[in-house]
């Protein structure tokens, strides 16, 4: 994402990549789930489906609407990610070894500047212009980034975190397959 950008944007990049003569589904995670929502308005999915994400700052949690405008990304720093690192992991429901070096490693692919960007890009969407068609939110009720009790009619993975999609990869699986079956 380039300096300064919003989902949207992002979005309309993305969309290029997608086959719009065809049925197709979109599937995004986290921050991917927001640019789905608004590749949805772009591209017309039969289905889109969204991972441990959020509709819009609505279902967001009043600590995090409260850094909305504040630029809180202006304090990352090398040091503040590795002082912080240990908090980050528990927020986002990384528990074992394996799960913290994939944490870890994504967190190194990104540049600081880039992940100064998506932070600000996050916390400032206002969710799509319009509801999204055919959207399923799959999300766990222990996602403490993004708690349960803000996400409006999920379909739910009991136990699992904000890093769901890996470690408890099987259930999220077997949710998208029950919504695909259902085509």
């Amino acid at each position: 994402m380039p300096d300064g950008s919003h989902l949207r944007d992002y979005a309309a990049v993305l969309v290029g990549q997608v086959d719009v003569d065809h049925p197709h589904v979109l599937v995004g995670v986290s921050m991917g789930g927001m640019v789905v929502q608004e590749m949805a308005a772009l591209t017309r999915p039969v289905r889109t489906i969204i991972i441990s994400s959020w509709k819009g700052p609505q279902e967001m949690p009043p600590p995090l609407k409260l850094l909305r405008g504040t630029h809180p990304e202006r304090i990352l720093s090398k040091v503040f990610i590795q002082r912080s690192l240990p908090f980050m992991r528990w927020q986002m429901g990384v528990e074992s070894a394996e799960s913290s070096a994939l944490f870890d490693s994504l967190l190194m692919v990104h540049t600081l500047a880039q992940l100064k960007v998506q932070i600000n890009a996050c916390l400032c969407w206002d969710g799509p212009a319009a509801r999204v068609e055919g959207l399923v939110h799959i999300h766990g009720d222990h996602d403490r980034l993004m708690p349960i009790g803000y996400i409006e009619q999920p379909v739910l993975v009991k136990g699992g975190g904000h890093f769901m999609v890996f470690d408890r990869a099987a259930e999220v699986s077997e949710r998208i397959n029950a919504v695909l079956a259902g085509l």
